[in-house]
């Protein structure tokens, strides 16, 4: 089954459709497709933040070495 688009109506006072016209023209594309895409960019989802990098004693983090890690390498 293929899933229906489905359509958002949003009523913009005048000033800002014309200011939202007047962008998208300057780019060369509809109000519809510039509306679109501020949307889909202020909506986007942001990446998580990465989580800290354990500590290992006496070792720098910029590159372990297996022997860090692994004890058969000793």
């Amino acid at each position: 089954m293929i899933e229906e688009e489905r359509l958002m109506t949003v009523t913009l006072p005048p000033e800002l459709e014309s200011r939202i016209a007047r962008r998208a023209r300057a780019e060369g594309i509809s109000s519809e497709a510039y509306v679109e895409r501020v949307v889909r960019k202020a909506t986007a989802e942001t990446p998580r933040e990465a989580a800290p990098l354990p500590e290992w004693p006496g070792h720098t983090l910029n590159a372990l070495r297996r022997e860090d890690l692994y004890d058969d390498v000793r």
